[in-house]
């Protein structure tokens, strides 16, 4: 049986197949929606939820920065001299920075009888930014390895 197949047949029978990603590495477990708002927002109606709780992420200047004492497995922070400004690293990191204050992402939760159905809707923009993080990272990784050799 394929998905599309079980999709119909629960559809048959009356009800609205919600296929979800379940995250289940807390306490509780989130079922992400797996598809687009339109179907999400049939899908909250469909667990009798009368409310869409909004979770907004704005890019702020932080997220351009970089501690690499803050790379392991404790929770203390690392020194903050050691902290590097990503944006100088990458020219291309640095033109993100039209985008500060801009929402990045938002996190939707509906409520509705014993389950939470969730969504995440990140801008198209949002990734190419976390793959150049890394870039600039690792960038600033090789940098400060060179400059300890000298």
């Amino acid at each position: 049986m394929t998905k599309e197949e079980l999709f119909a047949l629960i559809t048959k029978a009356g009800l609205i197949p919600v296929p979800v990603i379940q995250d289940t590495g807390t306490e509780r477990t989130f079922n992400y929606f797996d598809g687009k708002l339109e179907g999400f927002l049939a899908a909250a109606r469909a667990i009798g939820s009368t409310a869409v709780f909004v979770q907004d992420s704005p890019l702020e200047p932080w997220l351009f920065l970089y501690n690499p004492d803050d790379e392991g497995d404790d929770d203390e922070e690392g020194d903050p001299e050691n902290e590097i400004d990503l944006s100088k690293v990458s020219p291309e990191l640095a033109n993100y920075k039209k985008h500060l204050g801009q929402n990045y992402s938002f996190h939707l939760t509906a409520k509705g009888g014993a389950a939470d159905l969730c969504l995440i809707i990140d801008q198209p923009w949002f990734a190419d930014f976390e793959n150049e993080v890394e870039r600039a990272q690792g960038a600033a990784i090789l940098s400060r390895r060179q400059h300890r050799k000298n």
